[in-house]
C-alpha cells in the first residue's frame, strides 16, 4: 500500500505494499568511499537530468556514487527503430581493480533512489569481494523516461523484456569502456529480484550468477493467497481481532449512521457511498493485510511492523478505532491530519495522468500489472480473514478504466510461458525468501533438482520482503543471518573468492 500525500488529503493506491516505516532502514554504510569509473560515449555524466562536472559525486548508501546516463535503445526488438533514450545509473568503483567482478543491481518499479535500503547488503558484498557496484534504473521510472508523456500508446515500450534488453545492452557497452572487465553478477529485489533471475536465464553469456531476493517469478492475476498469508504470519489473537473488526465494519456499512461513523473514524475525504464499498474495503484489507510483507527487524529497537500492527488491533477499546489506527500506521502517517481519499474515481483519475512531470511510478507499474503480471489481490470465501468477496474481476477492470483499452487483461500465461514461472530454467541463481512475506508464494523457495541445464537454489528465513538485502541488525533471527551467509558463500563459490570475514560480523 503506497499512500501519496496531497495538500488536502491522503490518496490510497494499491501497488506493492510499502510503508514509510521501511524507509527508516535506508541506511547506513559506515565508511565514506570515492567512486570512479573509466567511461566513454554512449555514456555521459548526469545527475537528475542536469550536467555534472567530471567526477562529481553524491552520497548514496553511505558511499559516494557517481551518477551517469547511458544512451540506450528505445525498442530492442525492432531493428528499424533507431530511437534512443537516456537511462540513469550510479557507480561505486572504489573497491574495484581491473579484472575484478562487477555487481549490477536492477532497480524495479520506482525511482532508483527508492531501493537504497534494499541495496545495503549488495554494496557491502561488492566492497567485500572487491567488486565494482552499479545500480541501473528501470525504464519508465525515476529519471529514465523514454517518451515525452505516458499516454497509453507511448507505454508500448514498457515491459520486463525491454528492461532486460536494456541491461544487456548496458553491460555489453560498459565492458567496452573497461580495460579488463571481470565477471558480472546481477542483483535485484522483489519485482527486480525476478528480473535478476530472468536475466541470468535469458542472458547467461553476460552474467555468471543472479541473486534474486523475494522475486515473484510466477505471474498470477488471481493472487488470493497474498491476503491469505496474513492468517499464517500473524498471531491467532491478531487474526481474531481482524475478524472481529471486519464483521463490525460490515455491520456499520449497512446503515447511514454506521457509514457516517466509519467516515469519521477513518477520516475519509468524502462520505462512504455504496458505489465505493469494494474499493474502500479493498484498501483496508490490502493495508492491514500487507503488514507481514515488510515485517523486518530494525536497528532502532522498534518492534517489527506486524507486531506493532497487531498490538494496535488487539489493544483494549473500540475495535474499529483500533483498525483505523493500524491502517494509519501501515500507510505511514499515524496521527496525520489529512483526510483519506477512498474514492475509486479519484484513484482512477490519478492513474490516468499521463504527464511525465506529474505522474508517479504507479501508472507505469499498473501498466505492467495490466499487461504482464496481474498480481491482483482479491478475496473469496475462506481465502482470508478479510472481507469476501472482493473479486478479481472488479480489480482487473481498473485496467480498462486507466488505459482506455476495452477488456484489457494481463497476459500472465504468455509471461509464464516465456520465463518459465516456478519452473525457471537457469543455473547459478539463488533466491532468498521471507516466510512471513506473501510474495514468497509466487517465488521459488526450494532448491531445484540439479540437471545439466538448470540448477536454481533457494534459502528461506523468518522475516519479510528482501530482508537479506537490508542492513544487518542486532535483532536479526538466526535464519536471516544464515540467509545472508548463504548469499555470501554462494558468491564466493561462483567468483572463486574467499573473503577473510563476513560483513555481518
Amino acid at each position: 500500500q503506497l499512500a501519496r500525500g496531497k495538500t488536502c488529503c491522503r490518496y490510497v493506491t494499491m501497488a506493492f505494499a510499502r510503508s514509510s516505516a521501511i524507509l527508516a532502514v535506508v541506511a547506513l554504510l559506515a565508511s565514506p568511499l570515492l567512486a570512479s569509473a573509466m567511461l566513454r560515449q554512449p555514456f555521459s555524466q548526469t545527475k537528475f537530468g542536469r550536467s555534472l562536472a567530471a567526477g562529481e559525486t553524491m552520497p548514496r548508501l553511505g558511499a559516494n556514487f557517481t551518477y551517469y546516463t547511458f544512451e540506450n535503445k528505445l525498442d530492442h526488438f525492432d531493428p528499424l527503430n533507431t530511437a534512443t533514450y537516456k537511462q540513469r545509473y550510479a557507480v561505486d568503483a572504489s573497491a574495484w581493480s581491473p579484472g575484478g567482478p562487477i555487481f549490477i543491481f536492477l532497480s524495479g518499479e520506482a525511482p532508483m533512489e527508492f531501493f537504497e535500503f534494499q541495496e545495503v547488503s549488495a554494496v557491502n558484498w561488492a566492497h567485500h569481494f572487491g567488486a565494482q557496484y552499479i545500480s541501473l534504473e528501470h525504464r519508465y521510472y525515476g529519471e529514465s523516461n523514454p517518451v515525452p508523456d505516458y499516454s497509453t500508446d507511448n507505454m508500448r515500450y514498457l515491459s520486463s523484456r525491454q528492461a532486460l534488453a536494456d541491461a544487456a545492452e548496458f553491460i555489453v557497452e560498459y565492458n567496452k569502456t573497461l580495460e579488463h572487465p571481470g565477471d558480472w553478477v546481477v542483483f535485484g529485489c522483489s519485482y527486480s529480484g525476478a528480473l535478476s533471475s530472468w536475466f541470468r536465464a535469458k542472458y547467461p553469456n553476460l552474467v555468471v550468477a543472479s541473486i534474486a531476493p523475494s522475486g515473484p517469478v510466477q505471474a498470477e492475476s488471481n493472487f488470493t493467497t497474498f491476503l491469505g498469508q496474513f492468517s499464517k504470519s500473524a498471531a491467532p489473537t491478531c487474526v481474531s481481532a481482524v475478524a472481529t473488526a471486519v464483521e463490525a465494519i460490515s455491520v456499520l456499512l449497512q446503515t447511514s449512521a454506521g457509514r457516517a461513523s466509519l467516515a469519521k473514524t477513518f477520516n475519509t475525504c468524502e462520505p462512504i457511498e455504496a458505489s465505493n464499498y469494494n474499493h474502500f474495503l479493498s484498501a483496508l484489507a490490502l493495508t492491514i493485510g500487507s503488514a507481514d510483507q515488510m515485517d523486518n527487524p530494525s536497528n532502532e529497537g522498534q518492534p517489527w511492523l506486524l507486531n506493532t500492527t497487531c498490538d494496535l488491533l488487539t489493544r483494549k477499546g473500540d475495535i474499529v478505532a483500533n483498525f483505523a489506527a493500524a491502517y494509519d500506521l501501515n500507510v505511514g502517517e499515524a496521527g496525520a491530519t489529512q483526510c483519506n481519499n477512498f474514492q475509486l474515481s479519484n484513484f482512477i483519475s490519478e492513474l490516468q495522468n499521463t504527464s511525465v512531470a506529474a505522474t508517479s511510478a504507479d501508472r507505469s507499474w499498473w501498466f505492467q500489472k495490466c499487461t504482464e503480471f496481474g498480481f491482483f489481490k482479491p478475496t473469496y470465501a475462506n481465502t482470508s480473514v478479510f472481507w469476501a468477496p472482493l473479486p478479481v474481476e472488479k480489480i482487473s477492470a481498473y485496467c480498462a478504466m486507466i488505459f482506455g483499452i476495452p477488456n484489457m487483461q494481463p497476459n500472465t500465461e504468455n509471461t509464464n510461458s516465456y520465463y518459465g514461472g516456478y519452473d525457471l530454467q537457469a543455473s547459478n541463481v539463488l533466491f532468498t525468501n521471507g516466510l512471513l512475506d506473501p510474495w514468497h508464494l509466487l517465488s521459488i523457495t526450494e532448491d531445484q533438482t540439479p540437471t545439466q541445464q538448470s540448477y536454481v537454489q533457494a534459502v528461506t528465513y523468518e522475516a519479510g520482503h528482501c530482508a537479506p538485502m537490508t542492513t544487518p541488525t542486532a535483532n536479526d533471527p538466526p535464519s536471516l543471518k544464515a540467509a545472508r551467509q548463504k548469499v555470501e558463500s554462494f558468491l564466493g563459490g561462483i567468483l572463486g573468492i574467499t573473503p577473510e570475514t563476513s560483513f555481518q560480523n
